[in-house]
């Protein structure tokens, strides 16, 4: 930092630090993208002798964070199924600020897929659409979606996206056969329903229809907008690597630096990804043994491709058992109400060989898991990795914890491990699910939020995009509250405070991706990175978290605001009606005239898209 460079001083109504040593302020000085002094205008009279400065009071009524950070998300799940047609059991906020609404019954879903496959007249291409819940929504197999639409593909991905159902001109399309997948544990060719491993044989056929740079990088530009309509400057890719290394490094590059979107992305690998095309493998059944040293050479070559706006990390990220949003974690007697039982994304012994590989190497190792006996297979991995090669300081992070036994608790703190948590689970899913699946009692004590931050861990939040809405706030709400969508408020002892809430989406969410020197608190030295909120989220207290409105934000040092603040997806709902859909079809490119009409909102995501566009390889 140049110390005669031009010095901005932002004043605002109240600045909130998240730095323990100085919690309050009310003027942050900038130069070159980081933070010189933070305190009052009166303390920054040694930093303003003898340089141009410049005291810009537009936050002069507003309040500032630091930059938000969700610490698990995915953009390349956003490229892909933000331009799919969006029936969900919540509603879903557009990155034009307008709500798709939501479908909580068999004849909600029906009759919004019929309207949107007839919004789409063209037989011969696909209609996908992300949200479909069979628990909710009823069975819609290939039997049914053959009856209702012989003639043209039709996917339903469930609302985890770790499972798809198909109907048959759909398999055909994608040259998929009975043949084919005989045999493979997680698929079911009678019903079209391909699940965990399985779900990867369709989503790899379709590829070059996903990757289509009008498809892909108007997805993630759309990602990339919700994203700063949430507050958020930072984020960790937890997949990095998932489709394509080189790809996802364009596109991101397209967005982010060509495209000028306001935020990073630090990139986590895929191991698991990786350590396959090296073996030059694709990915079989949770049991297929992986090299996972084949993998090491190309993430590290991998890590010296960053840019300004683009960090990689030396951490990788493993899988055990399936998804929350389909009931497939593998959960401990008395297991599920009607029976059924969870599924393996890495059988144990493949999860212990990929924690052991990353372990004795010095990388920082993050773990999908969501079930108490998945939980079980990350501790007995990472016990084991500690007694063959203690190490200090190793962040092993497990991350949705969807549901956990208190007895593990103690467990995970004793190992040095900490947690990312998904606790948008409670809100979306502690009703459902203690009727179906969980039963009451362990519906309710789904992300153990406050027991983990008793024991000593540190706790940070995340949306796994698309998941649960990038919105950092909500997500501080959900874990702080523990409201579910009925209103009910479950395990109230597992709820957080207004200060552990927003370290979660702050400094300690830093800490998890290894940048709390970079980012999470303003505090001088670090990235000029701050939320910029209409509303005090101290005055509204745990409860109005939801309500706290974003006015915009500033990246490393530069203001992006908003057209409009916006607050979380559930408290929009109360004012959102209905928006008829004015785009052209999803499945073809759209102009930036055609966006742009929509709202200054649109006209922003139009820019960046156009941008984004430009120069991009095609796929």
């Amino acid at each position: 930092m140049n110390a005669r460079s031009p010095l901005t001083v932002f004043t605002a109504r109240a600045i909130h630090t998240m730095d323990e040593s100085l919690p309050q302020a009310t003027a942050v000085a900038v130069a070159d993208g980081r933070i010189v002094a933070v305190g009052d205008l009166a303390s920054m009279a040694p930093w303003r002798e003898g340089r141009e400065v410049t005291v810009d009071t537009r936050f002069a009524d507003k309040v500032l964070l630091p930059g938000l950070i969700d610490n698990h998300i995915h953009p390349f799940l956003g490229a892909l199924l933000m331009p799919t047609e969006h029936i969900a059991p919540e509603p879903w906020r557009q990155a034009d600020g307008s709500m798709r609404p939501a479908a909580r019954t068999p004849e909600e879903y029906r009759r919004l897929l019929l309207e949107r496959v007839a919004a789409h007249p063209d037989k011969s291409d696909w209609f996908i659409s992300f949200g479909y819940q069979p628990s909710l929504h009823g069975k819609l197999g290939r039997v049914e979606l053959d009856a209702l639409f012989p003639d043209r593909p039709i996917m339903l991905i469930q609302r985890s996206f770790h499972e798809s159902y198909l109907n048959s001109a759909a398999t055909t399309k994608l040259g998929i056969t009975a043949e084919i997948v005989a045999g493979h544990p997680q698929v079911d060719w009678a019903d079209g329903h391909f699940f965990e491993t399985g779900n990867k044989i369709v989503l790899g056929r379709l590829m070059p229809h996903f990757l289509r740079p009008e498809w892909y990088q108007r997805g993630l530009a759309m990602t990339a907008q919700l994203m700063q309509q949430g507050g958020i400057t930072t984020a960790g890719d937890m997949l990095f690597g998932g489709v394509d290394a080189e790809y996802e490094l364009a596109a991101l590059d397209a967005v982010l630096h060509k495209g000028g979107a306001p935020m990073r992305v630090v990139n986590i690998f895929d191991a698991r990804g990786f350590s396959n095309r090296a073996a030059g493998r694709s990915m079989g059944p949770p049991e297929q043994t992986i090299d996972f040293a084949a993998g090491l050479p190309a993430m590290e070559a991998m890590r010296e491709r960053g840019g300004p706006k683009v960090w990689f990390s030396k951490a990788a990220k493993l899988f055990a058992d399936g998804a929350m949003f389909s009931q497939l974690m593998q959960m401990n007697p008395p297991g599920y109400i009607d029976g059924h039982h969870g599924e393996w994304l890495m059988a144990p012994p493949v999860l212990a060989s990929g924690v052991r590989t990353l372990w004795n190497a010095g990388w920082q190792i993050h773990v999908h898991v969501n079930g108490d006996a998945g939980m079980d297979s990350v501790l007995a991995a990472l016990e084991a990795a500690q007694a063959e090669r203690p190490r200090l300081d190793h962040r092993f992070f497990m991350h949705h914890v969807g549901y956990h036994a208190a007895a593990q608790t103690a467990r995970i703190s004793a190992l040095g491990a900490h947690a990312s948590v998904n606790p948008y689970y409670i809100h979306a899913l502690a009703d459902d699910y203690s009727r179906i699946g969980l039963g009451p009692e362990r519906a309710s004590q789904i992300t153990r939020c406050g027991s983990l931050v008793r024991a000593g861990l540190k706790v940070s939040f995340h949306s796994d995009f698309m998941m649960a809405p990038p919105e950092p706030l909500l997500l501080a709400w959900c874990a702080a509250t523990r409201t579910t969508r009925e209103g009910r408020v479950v395990s109230p002892d597992e709820r957080l405070t207004l200060q552990q809430a927003l370290r979660g989406i702050t400094i300690d969410a830093a800490w998890a991706l290894r940048v709390e020197h970079e980012v999470g608190s303003i505090s001088a030295g670090k990235r000029a990175d701050f939320c910029v909120l209409e509303d005090d989220p101290f005055e509204l207290g745990a409860d109005g978290l939801k309500d706290v409105r974003v006015a915009g934000t500033v990246f490393e040092g530069v203001p992006h605001m908003l057209a409009r603040p916006q607050a979380a997806s559930v408290s929009a709902l109360a004012a959102a009606a209905p928006v008829a859909r004015k785009s052209a079809s999803p499945y073809r490119p759209v102009s930036d005239a055609c966006v742009a009409d929509r709202c200054d909102i649109g006209r922003q995501w139009a820019a960046w898209f156009g941008q984004a566009l430009a120069g991009l390889r095609p796929a």
